[in-house]
């Protein structure tokens, strides 16, 4: 199969305001109903509105199918999940996973030069706008959790799934696989709300620990959530994790 066929659909997002993160009056009832502290869900806050300019988003995320590409042409690291260079069969619709930042920062440089376009990791913000719209929701889907419309712990099938699976997990711009499956990389640094574009958090040559949104089927559903932030170093790889991807656009 060629590259092109085994791209992702892409969404395009405009340039309009939303809400990113969680209000501080909210930290205690979260901790409430998915456990944790009040103090654990404080880096979600403080809520803040963004208007980002316009980008698009992969509906869905790298699958091992087309990674295996990437491994075969540039000589990569296949992940260890596969037990040799190419995916499995059952494997082969499910997001890669087993990958750092790193290697995802590496495999969007390859893909950019092989298609002539400026592929990249979605920053948290873009990541967030993407999975719960521009009224602030808490799932893709809405306010309610309904363990039918994602793969995580709560109902979920307990093992990764192809992309695509749950498509009334849907989030309001079209994307899917944005609660649950695997946990997915993003281009940005760990640091404090409110998110700022211009502060560093996005050099890519910084060091410090990355940014994750989404959950993994082990997770329960609190990871699910759109404004739930996890941080991981940049070197880390295992079975939860993934990446989808993004690219700039103009209005």
């Amino acid at each position: 199969m060629k590259l092109s066929d085994l791209l992702p659909d892409f969404v395009f997002l405009p340039s309009q305001p939303f809400l990113m993160g969680t209000p501080e009056r909210e930290l205690s009832a979260l901790a409430k109903t998915y456990g944790g502290t009040r103090e654990s869900y404080r880096e979600e806050s403080p809520q803040h509105r963004l208007r980002l300019p316009p980008f698009a988003i992969a509906g869905t995320p790298v699958t091992n199918a087309l990674y295996a590409i990437y491994v075969a042409d540039a000589g990569a690291r296949p992940p260890l999940i596969w037990h040799g260079a190419t995916p499995p069969d059952h494997l082969r619709d499910c997001p890669v996973t087993d990958v750092s930042w790193e290697d995802a920062q590496h495999f969007c440089r390859w893909l950019s030069n092989v298609m002539a376009a400026p592929y990249r990791l979605p920053t948290e913000a873009e990541w967030e706008y993407a999975a719960r719209g521009s009224d602030g929701r808490r799932f893709p889907w809405g306010d309610e959790w309904d363990p039918t419309r994602a793969n995580t712990r709560d109902g979920g099938s307990g093992v990764i799934t192809p992309v695509g699976a749950y498509p009334s997990g849907v989030s309001p711009w079209g994307c899917l696989d944005m609660a649950g499956n695997v946990w997915e990389w993003t281009a940005s640094l760990d640091a404090p709300y409110p998110y700022r574009f211009d502060d560093g958090r996005e050099d890519p040559n910084a060091p410090g620990r990355r940014i994750l949104r989404g959950g993994s089927f082990a997770n329960p559903r609190g990871f699910a959530r759109c404004a739930c932030r996890f941080r991981l170093a940049p070197t880390v790889r295992n079975e939860f994790l993934g990446f989808r991807l993004a690219f700039s656009t103009t209005s």
